[in-house]
């Protein structure tokens, strides 16, 4: 039962600490990695955070207990 995944299977980037976290892949992260780099590369340049994958609270990247 361990994956590389959020409990939802949504990606996210969260943004702490002076870090920038890219999780969330699983399976078809081939497919997303293109688009979550460029609101990465976004983020960088403009500071843009409106996309539905920023995550502002890094507690978010521990899964919730049962």
């Amino acid at each position: 039962g361990v994956r590389p995944a959020f409990p939802d299977n949504q990606p996210r980037i969260m943004t702490g600490d002076g870090y920038i976290y890219v999780n969330g892949l699983y399976r078809h992260g081939f497919l997303l990695a293109p688009v979550l780099a460029e609101l990465t590369a976004d983020y960088l340049e403009t500071g843009d955070s409106s996309a539905e994958v920023f995550v502002a609270d890094c507690s978010q990247r521990r899964e919730p207990p049962d």
